[in-house]
């Protein structure tokens, strides 16, 4: 065949948007998708862009319109062009120089249009893409009924990003990678069994002859570790999956701690030996399973804790930042998340990034939100369910953070709908996904008849709690969790929320309340008082040691990161709270500091540590890999005296005691002593300081 080899190109279009809105709804009528309508007068924007996060628009929902006016990429006639967006909220149509290319459903997946037909090479292309953020009660998220709809911003525009993707007419479409360890102790594997299917697409008019080869390689050292080519056939006009399976000996393995990633590089070559195209993926190695309710990371029983996060910064919207993305996920590393649920949506690209490069575990959700039982039956409903599904999976699934899915938070699954939606959501996931576990957040239902909830049909436990507020009394939390092991004593429970909302009890909440029992402020006190904080730190404490008395409990986390309900404030100023947050969420104490002074001029000093355990009886509970003790000396003015010092720790396993000794020229009374715990990624896990006698 004559191929025309094209570089893989991917064009940001992310500068210069003209935006405007339609709040009548007559753009199309009037042509605004058309090359010849004049747009100079429209507002400047730059992609991502969420209108209503900014003051002067925060009250608009409807339709509104963005055009850019951008050169064609040269090359373009002989290439394979797709227009990409990364999620625009919530329904788009889009149109490339007048020519309509299609319309997506659902605000938070990755798109995208066959461009090839409409572009030019060259010259000025205009696109042009109208969003529609209307709430409505057959979208996803739903609007419920009158007066109530989702539970978080219902942000509009193009809120990800952006672009053209060049390649040759014969490309590869996607690459899924499939590792599975096998374990032969706590965190440890002899050998991976590794799958790569990619999927190749010819769009030429010829035949293809050739080869798909993977090279896989260690992602931080770049060292190849295994090779593996398959022979392939594509006749014009189709798409064929080319799997190839191989082994790794000896492999590394992914862990929060320790993120080992590896790096394939697939690459597709015609018969000649000239390449069509290549794709690079990312991807780990790891092993996520439980035995007896008792949640196991390669192999080792774990028990964690976490925090969830809204895509909701001020300014910013669901059009945040990679910098923001990265101090935010910094901060949630730095009070100890080692798992999190990023609610109630699939995830930016680079959130599912760090947590692979930076170690937290995740379970992406389906935006389906309380929804009613009328709505769970509704076939447009379900199947735009699974529309979302496959977008969401079919962009994330090669990411080791992601050890689990969720099919929707706090459905009415009690009901027979209730039940079947999870039922047939559960296995349509599995049917995508065979290798990850599959759930859904339940709530209230779950506590009263857990039994009869639609959790019966999932993977694992994911129960939001409120007890100490809407759903009941404190001291109904550890029968309510009995209740569930009873259940099903053969699978772990996850505390998806649990948390504390100033004033809740003017939402559903009992006319009389008993101080005892519940958790509260005055109706009229400020939320954002350190009051309210207050009784957020009792029921942190307090509910943290009725999980850690249930072993089956594996995993909790708080709600939330950031708002009303945060550990930080809207403007992003940390609370009390974020400090409790951080000591119980620690896998380890710094116990105390004994100073001895065998001379006049030496100073010894004997730092104690305990980690959280055994896993039976403490949460959170793993063992600690590579961590170090730090230290350092300070004056009384707060003053670095010395450089500081380090010491690496032994493993240390849940429940274990340690001491690490110290020797320096002694320092003058009344200066202090630092110290501090820290991960092998660098995060501080806990610290301390002791006056020196």
């Amino acid at each position: 065949m004559t191929l025309h080899p094209i570089a893989p190109l991917a064009m940001s279009l992310s500068d210069d948007w003209c935006f405007d809105f339609d709040p009548e709804d007559g753009g199309e009528r009037a042509g605004w998708q058309s090359v010849s309508h004049e747009d100079s007068h429209w507002e400047r924007v730059t992609v991502p862009h969420t209108w209503n996060a900014l003051e002067k628009y925060a009250g608009y929902e409807g339709i509104a319109w963005y055009r850019l006016h951008f050169p064609g990429p040269h090359g373009a006639d002989e290439a394979h062009i797709r227009l990409r967006f990364e999620a625009v909220f919530y329904l788009a149509r889009v149109w490339l120089n007048g020519q309509y290319l299609g319309e997506h459903e659902g605000g938070y997946t990755p798109f995208e249009f066959a461009a090839s037909p409409a572009i030019s090479s060259g010259t000025e292309n205009i696109l042009a893409v109208r969003v529609d953020n209307r709430r409505s009660t057959d979208r996803l998220p739903a609007h419920l009924f009158e007066g109530r709809s989702y539970g978080w911003n219902n942000y509009g525009g193009i809120v990800r990003d952006v672009k053209l993707l060049l390649t040759s007419q014969i490309y590869i479409d996607s690459v899924r990678m499939v590792a599975v360890p096998h374990i032969t102790g706590y965190d440890e594997a002899n050998q991976a069994s590794i799958s790569a299917t990619a999927v190749i697409r010819n769009l030429s008019g010829e035949v293809l002859s050739g080869q798909v080869t993977h090279r896989i390689m260690e992602d931080a050292t770049g060292r190849q570790v295994t090779v593996t080519s398959q022979p392939v056939t594509i006749e014009p006009g189709t798409s064929v999956a080319v799997r190839v399976q191989t082994s790794l000996l000896n492999p590394m393995l992914w862990h929060f701690d320790h993120p080992h990633l590896y790096r394939c590089i697939t690459t597709l070559q015609d018969e000649n030996g000239i390449e069509c195209h290549h794709q690079v993926t990312i991807f780990g190695i790891r092993e996520v399973s439980w035995t007896d309710s008792r949640l196991r990371l390669n192999g080792e029983p774990v028990r964690l804790a976490g925090l969830s996060r809204h895509a909701d910064v001020p300014g910013q919207g669901l059009a945040e930042s990679a910098a923001t993305i990265e101090a935010d996920f910094a901060a949630l590393k730095s009070l100890n998340m080692v798992i999190g649920r990023p609610v109630h949506y699939p995830q930016h690209e680079h959130v599912y990034d760090y947590c692979d490069r930076q170690g937290i575990l995740l379970s992406p959700e389906l935006p389906a939100w309380q929804l009613t039982a009328g709505q769970l039956a509704d076939e447009h409903m379900r199947a735009l369910a699974r529309q979302q599904l496959t977008e969401m999976i079919a962009a994330a699934a090669n990411h080791p953070c992601i050890w689990a899915w969720s099919v929707g938070n706090e459905l009415e699954s009690d009901t027979v709908a209730g039940r079947a939606y999870v039922k047939d959501m559960v296995a349509f996931v599995r049917s995508l996904d065979p290798g990850r576990p599959v759930s859904f957040a339940s709530y209230h239902l779950l506590v009263g008849r857990p039994w009869a909830d639609g959790t019966a049909y999932a993977d694992f436990v994911m129960m939001n709690e409120y007890f100490g507020t809407w759903h009941g009394p404190k001291d109904c939390l550890g029968p309510a969790l009995d209740t569930i092991h009873l259940a099903w004593p053969d699978r772990p429970v996850v505390i998806s929320e649990f948390g504390f909302a100033p004033n809740w009890q003017l939402v559903e909440g009992p006319h009389l309340i008993d101080p005892r029992q519940y958790y509260h402020i005055p109706e009229a006190a400020d939320g954002d008082s350190l009051e309210a904080d207050a009784q957020r730190q009792c029921l942190i404490r307090e509910q943290m040691s009725v999980f850690r008395s249930k072993p089956f409990v594996s995993a909790a986390m708080f709600w939330a990161y950031r708002g009303r309900m945060g550990v930080i404030d809207e403007a992003g100023r940390a609370r009390p709270s974020w400090q409790t947050l951080r000591d119980e969420f620690a896998p380890v104490a710094i116990t105390g500091a004994v100073f001895t002074f065998p001379d006049p001029d030496r100073c010894r000093i004997r730092v104690s540590l305990c980690t959280r355990g055994p896993v039976e009886v403490d949460l959170p509970a793993y063992t600690l890999r590579n961590y170090r003790l730090a230290w350092q000396f300070l004056s009384p003015a707060g003053k670095a005296l010395d450089e500081r010092g380090e010491a690496a720790l032994p493993n240390l396993p849940p429940g274990t005691e340690y001491n690490v000794e110290i020797e320096r020229p002694r320092t003058a009374p009344g200066s202090q002593l630092r110290v501090s715990l820290i991960r092998p990624g660098g995060f501080s896990v806990i610290d301390r300081e002791f006056a020196v006698p």
